[in-house]
C-alpha cells in the first residue's frame, strides 16, 4: 500500500495544484467584471454630465441613421432647434358621390305649375309615381299617401311612442310608415288609435300637422297675424284656433297658392300635387333643400310689396283720366249740339269693355260681363273648385 500512496501522491499534489490555479484565475475574472460594471454608471453620469453642459446647437446626433432624435422623437430636420410655432400645411382632399335620381311621369310636363315641386322629391326619394308611369298630381291626397311622403322627407326625433294602429293591416303598403309618421307627430289617430289610411286631407289639415311637427306654431317676423293674413283675399274663412299656425307657415314660405296666390281654399281637399308644393316648401324652410323660384309660392313681402305698387298705380291713373276728361270738355265741340266732333261716327262716351290679347272673345274682346278663363288644375280643365 504504501508503494502505490508513494506513486500517487505526488500526481495529487500536481492535479491540487491546478485546481487552485484555475480557482484562482476564475475568481480574479470574476472581480474585474464587477469593478467593470462599478465603474460603468459613473462613465454613464459623467457623460450626461457633459452633454447637459454643451449648448444646444451641438445636440445633433450624431448615430447617422437618418433620423433627428433632437427634439423629442420627431423625424424632422430642425437643425437643433425647437419651434414651437411652427405647423405643418396637411392638404386633406375630400371626394363625395351625389347618386341622382331621373325621375320622368307620363303625366307631368315641365308647364306643369307643381312640376318643380314634383320632380325635386322624387330626386330626394320622397316621392315616387305610379307603375304606369303616371303620377297623378290632380288626385287627392290620402291619408296613408301623406304618411309616406312625410315619413320619407323628415327625420324628426320621436315625440311619442308607438301604438298599434287600428283598422291597418301589418301587411297594408304603408303600415310602417304611419307609425313612424305618427311617432314623430306628423299626425293623430281617432279614438281608440283608429286610423282611415284612405281618408281624403283638405288642405288645412295637412297645413296644421305639417305646422305642429315641425314646431311652426308662433308668428316671429314682428307682424301682427291680421297684417300676414290680410294678403289673403278668404281669410275670413280660417278658423280662429288656425290662424296663428296659418300665419306662422306664412311667414316661412311653406304655403304654395295655385292658381291664385292669394286664395287660400282651405276647405278643399288637397291634391298630390299640391303636398308636393307644401312638403317641398317645408323642407327649405328647414334648410335641407334648395330654394326654387315660383310664383305660387306665398310670399308675403312680395305680396305686400305688390300691393303698395298697385295702389299707387291705380291713384295714377284715376288722377290722369280726370284730368283728360277735363281737357276734352275744356277744348272739345261747344255748340251744344249733341253731335260728334271728332271726325268719326262712333259714340265715345258708350265705351265697350275690351280686354285685348286675353281671348275671351273671337277677336279678344269681352263683351264686358266675362271673367278671365283658366286656372284650371290639370289638362281637363277641373279646377280645385268644381269637385
Amino acid at each position: 500500500m504504501r508503494p502505490f500512496l508513494l506513486r500517487i501522491l505526488p500526481q495529487a499534489t500536481s492535479l491540487a495544484t491546478v485546481l487552485a490555479i484555475a480557482l484562482l484565475l476564475i475568481s480574479s475574472a470574476l472581480t474585474a467584471s464587477a469593478q467593470q460594471t462599478e465603474v460603468a454608471p459613473t462613465s454613464d453620469k459623467a457623460t450626461a454630465e457633459q452633454t447637459n453642459s454643451l449648448p444646444q446647437s451641438q445636440l445633433k446626433d450624431d448615430d447617422d441613421d437618418g433620423d433627428d432624435d433632437d427634439d423629442g422623437g420627431d423625424d424632422d430636420d430642425d437643425g437643433g432647434s425647437s419651434s414651437s410655432g411652427s405647423s405643418s400645411n396637411t392638404t386633406t382632399t375630400t371626394t363625395t358621390t351625389t347618386t341622382t335620381t331621373t325621375v320622368s311621369y307620363t303625366d307631368i310636363t315641365s308647364t306643369y305649375w307643381a312640376s318643380t315641386f314634383v320632380y325635386r322629391l322624387s330626386t330626394l326619394n320622397v316621392v315616387s309615381g305610379f307603375p304606369n308611369g303616371q303620377f297623378l298630381p290632380t288626385a287627392y291626397l290620402t291619408r296613408a299617401q301623406y304618411a309616406a311622403i312625410v315619413s320619407k322627407a323628415f327625420s324628426l326625433q320621436p315625440v311619442r311612442q308607438s301604438v298599434s294602429v287600428q283598422g291597418v293591416s301589418s301587411r297594408f303598403w304603408a303600415f310602417s310608415a304611419i307609425r313612424q309618421a305618427y311617432t314623430m307627430g306628423f299626425l293623430n289617430l281617432g279614438s281608440n288609435n283608429a286610423f282611415e289610411p284612405e281618408t281624403r286631407m283638405t288642405k288645412l289639415e295637412m297645413l296644421v300637422m305639417l305646422a305642429r311637427a315641425l314646431g311652426y306654431t308662433e308668428v316671429t317676423s314682428g307682424r301682427s297675424v291680421d297684417e300676414i293674413l290680410s294678403v289673403f283675399v278668404d281669410a275670413d274663412t280660417i278658423p280662429s284656433q288656425y290662424r296663428v299656425t296659418i300665419a306662422a307657415l306664412v311667414e316661412r314660405q311653406v304655403l304654395v297658392n295655385y292658381p291664385n296666390v292669394r286664395e287660400l281654399k282651405l276647405t278643399e281637399f288637397v291634391t298630390r300635387g299640391e303636398a308636393c308644393a307644401y312638403v317641398y316648401q317645408a323642407l327649405v324652410s328647414l334648410g335641407a333643400a334648395e330654394s326654387v323660384s315660383s310664383s305660387y309660392i306665398v310670399n308675403l313681402a312680395s305680396i305686400l310689396q305688390g300691393a303698395t305698387t298697385e295702389t299707387t298705380v291705380e291713384t295714377d291713373t284715376e288722377t290722369t283720366v280726370e284730368t283728360n276728361t277735363n281737357t276734352t270738355v275744356i277744348s272739345g265741340d261747344d255748340d251744344d249740339d249733341g253731335d260728334d266732333d271728332d271726325g268719326d261716327d262712333d259714340d265715345d262716351g258708350d265705351r265697350r269693355n275690351c280686354n285685348q290679347g286675353i281671348g275671351n272673345g273671337a277677336e279678344g274682346c269681352d263683351p264686358g260681363n266675362s271673367s278671365p278663363r283658366g286656372g284650371s288644375n290639370d289638362e281637363g280643365g277641373r279646377t280645385p273648385g268644381n269637385r
